[in-house]
């Protein structure tokens, strides 16, 4: 039996039943991330402590930008005044479902053949707004965090240190499916720096177009004999973003670019891609019809928790979206589902404290301070294996090829002589 490591100020709950034995709570999700199907669902609460906002009412930066535009404050306006509850105004309108109305009266605009000029102005001017509120390669770190060392040293460092943690996994287990709800490419500046290969439904090199059908697939590198073995490699995870990208934007489809989709994946940098983004709700005229990419990441997600043996974390993710909530809830008829809730702010949260309130033990919950995502990776997730390696490895690395350079001066500036 593990030790006592009570701490008054971090509190867990299984089912209704409370605790706030550290060491108790590692051992818990130790022996859950070793089981065959574990899933990850990433919120708004992964990316906070970089700056990015949580996007559920029209952000006042937004709000802002949009009422001192003299060719959109009309049309913002009225659309405002069109689904505001209560006419509470902007405050009381979620920004998807702003973006919903918007779209869907574009397009039946469209159909009827009217003007949609100041439709696609309006989207448009949203989305860089969106954008430049969650690129958080700019982001401005917030207040409490600023004297964060590990912040200051690398943005994505608990990015990193969640995922080199759940994939100190044996290997012959299944892959890690990691979902995120968010915008931003924390995520995969952190794949990145790591070294990790995510497999995220998109091919090729030039053009990277959405193909979903790359989830079926896997990497694995040939062995050391003749006898025909393969192994699998290491760093690979599988990654989801169920509301869309940054990163992702519209194109029109065609079989010979091999963009059956429409939906193509490019780098960014400081500013907007010039197409229009494919940012949740849809946003095309094949999207109404078929909802990609959503439909088919949305199957995905309830194809993963659904699996025997199957266990959900849900970090920094407060339950406001309803196509997500029904599927969590329909995985939970299911006897061997496990879900765990991590959410700083989970007390506030009306369907997390009804899922604790059910009193199931299959329903883990987790929150105060150490349930922040930056607390929880450092603090709460368990290590398999000495967490530093990497980090000893890389140092020694670079102290060998240094105390070389330094041996062997002549031999570097003759190499340098030859490459002018």
């Amino acid at each position: 039996m593990c030790a006592e490591n009570v701490d008054p100020g971090f509190k867990y709950f299984v089912g209704s039943k409370g605790g706030n034995d550290k060491n108790r709570l590692r051992l818990r999700i130790k022996n859950y991330l070793e089981l065959d199907n574990v899933n990850i669902l990433a919120g708004a609460g992964t990316s906070f402590h970089l700056g990015a906002p949580t996007i559920r009412p029209i952000p006042k930066e937004i709000n802002n930008v949009l009422v001192e535009n003299k060719d959109l404050k009309g049309i913002y306006a009225t659309t405002i005044e069109s689904i505001s509850k209560d006419g509470k105004g902007f405050e009381s309108i979620y920004l998807e479902d702003f973006l919903n109305y918007l779209q869907a009266e574009r397009f039946i605009r469209g159909k009827r053949g009217k003007d949609i000029k100041q439709h696609n102005d309006l989207i448009e001017e949203i989305q860089k707004q969106l954008f430049l509120l969650c690129n958080t390669q700019y982001t401005k770190i917030p207040e409490e965090y600023e004297k964060d060392k590990e912040l200051g040293r690398n943005r994505y460092y608990y990015h990193e240190k969640l995922v080199k943690k759940l994939l100190q996994r044996p290997v012959n287990l299944r892959r890690i499916n990691l979902f995120t709800t968010n915008y931003d490419l924390s995520f995969e500046h952190a794949f990145d720096n790591a070294g990790i290969h995510s497999i995220n439904g998109f091919s090729g090199f030039q053009r990277r177009c959405f193909c979903p059908e790359t989830y079926d697939y896997d990497i694995y590198y040939p062995g050391q004999t003749t006898s025909g073995k393969v192994h699998r490699a290491e760093k690979v995870i599988r990654y989801y973003k169920l509301h869309g990208s940054l990163s992702w934007i519209y194109k029109e489809p065609g079989p010979d670019t091999g963009n059956l989709y429409g939906i193509e994946e490019v780098v960014i940098d400081k500013d907007k891609p010039k197409n229009e983004l494919v940012i949740y709700p849809c946003a095309t005229k094949k999207a109404f019809t078929l909802d990609l990419p959503y439909s088919e990441l949305f199957r995905l997600f309830s194809c993963a928790i659904k699996q025997s043996q199957s266990v959900l974390f849900c970090l920094g993710y407060s339950f406001n979206d309803e196509h997500i909530n029904n599927i969590i809830y329909q995985a939970l008829s299911i006897p061997s589902f496990t879900l765990f809730v991590i959410d700083y702010k989970s007390a506030e949260s009306s369907e997390i404290e009804k899922l604790r309130t059910l009193g199931d033990p299959r329903i883990i919950t987790i929150e105060g301070e150490f349930a922040k995502f930056t607390k929880f990776v450092s603090g709460i997730l368990p290590d398999l294996y000495e967490e530093d390696d990497d980090i000893k490895v890389a140092k020694t690395i670079k102290e060998l090829i240094g105390a070389v350079n330094n041996a062997n001066p002549d031999e570097n500036s003759k190499q340098e002589d030859s490459n002018v």
